[in-house]
């Protein structure tokens, strides 16, 4: 059953996560669909995820997720508790290589991003990680978004320090 269900999703014949009426923390449907291109997909059935490789575009809402590489991890149990079937449900993305995700007017660009769906967290790092919102920037090693929340945590090393321009022409509402 779990391969003719990972052949359903992967054929685009049942939508990756169906969306509820039920709300996240942030007031979004706790599940929407998510739309993935790629040069090459690989599925590991196993692991229960599929890797998506070469100038990868991840979409669901506003977000967009571009990168070279892009693992989505599912939840494999089969059913939770209320009787939901969960195998099609993600449960984390990681994107590698020259990693970049918009949401609205903010942007960000790292080597590596980790979601996770059950926090709606995004942790991207890399040498010099980097928010953007308009003309206003900040840098770190290790910048972390709680998207629910709508906050950011920016990080650094001991070789380099979070760095920051915030333009006044940019309306200190979108910082």
């Amino acid at each position: 059953m779990t391969g003719i269900l990972l052949f359903l999703v992967l054929a685009g014949l049942i939508p990756v996560a169906a969306q509820e009426e039920t709300r996240s923390n942030s007031g979004r449907p706790a599940e929407t669909p998510l739309q993935v291109t790629a040069d090459k997909m690989i599925a590991h059935q196993e692991e229960a995820m599929v890797e998506f490789i070469g100038n990868v575009r991840a979409i669901q809402e506003d977000a967009v997720l571009l990168a070279q590489t892009v693992k989505i991890y599912f939840h494999g149990t089969g059913r939770n508790a209320s009787g939901t079937d969960t195998r099609s449900r993600v449960r984390k993305i990681v994107a590698t290589e020259n990693v970049e995700y918009s949401a609205g007017d903010r942007k960000a660009l790292a080597d590596m991003a980790v979601y996770t769906t059950e926090d709606e967290t995004l942790v991207l790092t890399g040498t010099s990680a980097r928010l953007l919102t308009g003309t206003s920037w900040v840098t770190g090693t290790k910048i972390t978004l709680f998207i629910k929340d709508d906050r950011a945590m920016v990080e650094s090393d001991a070789i380099t320090r979070v760095q920051a321009l915030f333009n006044p022409e940019d309306k200190p509402a979108d910082q």
